[in-house]
C-alpha cells in the first residue's frame, strides 16, 4: 500500500507530476494562488510552493494528489469530504483519479480555499518550517 501511495498521493507523485508540467504555468499559478508571504517563507527555507499549496495544473495532471494536500492538513477523508464540507465533488479525484466536470468547475475555488488553510498551517509552524515538517505531516 505504501508503494502504491507513493505513486498516487505522496511526495514522489507530486514531484514527478510537477517535473512533467510547464514551469511557466506552475510559476504563473503559484503567483495567482499562493499568498506572497507564504511564498517568501517557503523560499527562505528552500521548499517549493507546490509542495505545500495545490495549484490547478498539478491537480488536473494528477487528480489523486488532492489526497496529498488533504494529508498535509491532517484531515481524514470522512471529515474532509463529509456532508457540509462542500468538498464532495473532489473525492473522485483522490479515490479514482477522475476530474469530473463539477470538480473542474470548482477547482480554482478549491485551490484558493486550500491555500488559506495551508497558509494558516504554515504560519503555525513558522518561522522554522522545514522539509522534514512537510514529510512528517501526512
Amino acid at each position: 500500500m505504501l508503494v502504491a501511495a507513493r505513486k498516487t498521493v505522496l511526495k514522489d507523485a507530486l514531484r514527478s507530476t510537477v517535473a512533467g508540467l510547464s514551469q511557466a504555468t506552475v510559476k504563473k499559478e503559484v503567483g495567482e494562488f499562493v499568498p506572497d508571504e507564504a511564498q517568501k517563507l517557503l523560499a527562505s527555507v528552500g521548499i517549493r510552493d507546490e509542495e505545500v499549496f495545490p495549484i490547478p495544473s498539478v491537480l488536473r495532471e494528477k487528480p489523486t494528489l488532492v489526497g496529498y494536500y488533504r494529508l498535509l492538513l491532517g484531515t481524514s477523508q470522512k471529515q474532509f469530504y463529509g456532508s457540509g464540507s462542500g468538498l464532495g465533488p473532489f473525492k473522485a479525484m483522490e479515490e479514482r483519479g477522475v476530474l469530473t466536470a463539477k470538480a473542474e468547475a470548482g477547482l480554482d475555488d478549491f485551490c484558493r480555499e486550500m491555500a488559506a488553510a495551508m497558509t494558516a498551517l504554515i504560519e503555525q509552524i513558522s518561522p522554522r518550517v522545514t522539509e522534514r515538517d512537510l514529510d512528517e505531516l501526512p
